[in-house]
Parts: structure tokens; sequence; C-alpha cells
């Protein structure tokens, strides 16, 4: 057995050759399922971000590491491992060390292991490579430590999966995880608070297109609403101090009707956002299940490469353009009619 001579980091007890272990995909700690099941995930999660890989207890001392190899935090000095994210010593954020521009094509292939070659060639040898090395940067950055060979989620190598998503993956392998072993509807606040840019974000052009051609037709729908109640409020306000208790609150209530719709409309928002909130996270494992599947797919290893490159992690331009649409285009429909 592999790790007959070591023990459960969850229990503290030895394994034994009838022990059933679960192996961390991020940190290779072999606990034993119990142990896993009861916390609901690995035992030394909260190492994670620090970059912590567990050894065997009869592994040789890792080496002292070089002065090229440790990244100095910016706020206390520590020297941290270079592939670290954050100070072990202080918590704060490090910069990410500048990678090579081109690393080696069997580390590179590695992360899609399963995509076979093709004679069929679309790119250039060197846009070949530039290609690869930015996936195989992507992979080092959201899948820290992890191997080619560990579980599947949808289907995927789990190295592919997380290189796919980029930002965030982590959080979000967490979440396919749970989809996976049967939870229907998650919450995802980023969705709640950033409909419909969330999903332009994450490159989904289809939710995004229908919660957007939501907000735009309840924003048309509420525009001359809004136009008529502030007009209907700034006269309030002006003529309010000449109105006896009568007129004043017959005024109110008027105030209060023409706001109905308004408060219509954003309670409608409101249940779009949950809505989002609450489909987003199955939204994203099915598109990053169809946008992988789709690319493997594709006649020859360039043809993926490209539309893996295309559909993979996020856009902000596209989030930001999704958010200008929402605000000029209400105001240009409605200069054409005024």
């Amino acid at each position: 057995m592999q790790y007959l001579h070591d023990h459960c980091d969850g229990c503290g007890q030895p394994f034994s050759k009838d022990d059933d272990i679960v192996v961390c995909p991020v940190c290779a700690t072999p606990q034993h399922r119990a142990c896993y099941e009861k916390e609901g995930r690995c035992v030394n999660e909260a190492k994670h971000e620090s970059g912590f890989l567990w050894q065997s207890h009869d592994a040789p001392a890792a080496p002292a590491l070089s002065d090229d190899a440790l990244l100095p935090c910016p706020v206390c000095g520590f020297q941290n491992r270079r592939d670290a994210r954050l100070c072990i010593q202080c918590g704060s954020v490090l910069a990410p060390a500048q990678p090579p521009v081109q690393a080696p094509i069997s580390g590179q292939r590695d992360v899609f292991f399963d995509v076979p070659d093709s004679e069929a060639l679309e790119l250039e040898e060197d846009q070949r490579e530039q290609l690869e090395s930015i996936l195989a940067q992507r992979a080092a950055l959201a899948a820290p430590g992890m191997t080619a060979e560990q579980e599947q989620i949808a289907g995927h190598p789990i190295k592919q999966v997380l290189t796919f998503i980029g930002n965030n993956a982590l959080r979000y392998l967490n979440k396919f995880r749970r989809i996976e072993s049967g939870k229907k509807l998650g919450w995802n606040w980023a969705a709640f608070f950033l409909t419909p840019y969330w999903y332009f974000y994450r490159k989904m052009y289809r939710p995004g297109v229908i919660f957007l051609t939501l907000r735009l037709c309840l924003t048309l729908l509420l525009v001359p609403y809004e136009s008529k109640a502030l007009e209907f409020y700034q006269s309030f306000t002006a003529n309010a101090a000449n109105l006896d208790d009568a007129a004043l609150q017959a005024a109110l209530q008027q105030l209060l009707q023409a706001m109905a719709p308004i408060y219509l409309g954003i309670g409608v928002l409101l249940v779009m956002a949950v809505v989002s909130a609450l489909l987003a996270d199955r939204l994203y494992y099915r598109y990053v299940n169809r946008s992988i599947t789709g690319a493997k797919q594709a006649e020859g290893r360039d043809a993926f490469l490209l539309l893996f490159f295309r559909r993979s992690s996020v856009s902000p331009m596209l989030a930001v353009l999704s958010y200008a649409a929402v605000s000029l285009i209400p105001s240009i429909i409605f200069s054409f009619f005024s």
C-alpha cells in the first residue's frame, strides 16, 4: 500500500492496508474517507492558498530553496515559495512571479494529455508554442500541484477543467463537485449582484443575452414612469408648503401611486437576480462541459487549442460592454422619440 507508513492528518491514526483513502487533488494529502466526509473537504484545505503540498513521512527532506526559488513578501519581507499566492507570515497577497515566455512542451501537453495529435495544422509553430505556453501558465496558476492523472470533473481531467475556468478555479471546483453529487441549485453572489454582466464575464453569451434583453425591456418600460414620478415629486416638493393637511395627504397618495410601477419593476429585477444566482453555477458547469467537449471534437490539436483558448477563462471587456449597453441603449432609443 502506498501510504502504509503514513498517518491520516484528520484523525492522526496510521493507515492500514484495508483503509479507504481519499487523496486531495489540490495538495495530494491522503486521508480516511470518513475523515474527509466528516469535514466535507480536505483536512489541509486551510493550507492550500500557501501552496502546501503533502509529503510522505518516508520522503527525504526537501532541499533548501535558493534565492531564485523564493519570493519576498512586499509587506513583511518574509521569504515565501515562488509559487505561493499569500505570504505565510502575514497573509498579504504576493505579486505573481513572472513565468518564462515558453515552458517545456512536455509540461504544457500534460494539461491536455487526452487530446490526440493530428496532421491537421492551422497554426504556425511559434503561434502554437505561444498558445500552449499561455495555457500552461494558466494551468500553473489555477491548478497548483495537480497532475493530469487525478480525478475528473464533467468527464474531463480536473487540471484541464481548472485551466479552462481560470479565475477562482478552485472555488468553482467545489461548486461543480456539489453539482455532480446531485445538488440541483447553488448560489452565486457575483451572478446575483452583476446580472447580466457576470455571464458575459464568463463568456456565457446565451444566458447573458437573455438576462440582458429582460433587463433592457424592463428598463424601457419603466423609463416613462420614472420621468412621470420625478416630475410629480418635483411639483409636490415645490408646493408642499402651500397645501393644507387634506391636500397634502391626497398629494402623497398620488405620489405613491406614481411610484407603484417603479417598485414593481424593482421587485422584478430582484426576482431575476435571485433566479440568476440560483442557476448560475449549474449553467456554468454545463458551459464548461459543453465547451471542452466541443473543443475536443475539433479536427486536430491546433483547432482544439484555438477553441479551448477562445472559450476559456474570463472576458472583463465583454462585461464592460454589456454594462454600457444597459446604460446607453434606453437613452439612445428614447432620444429618437423625444
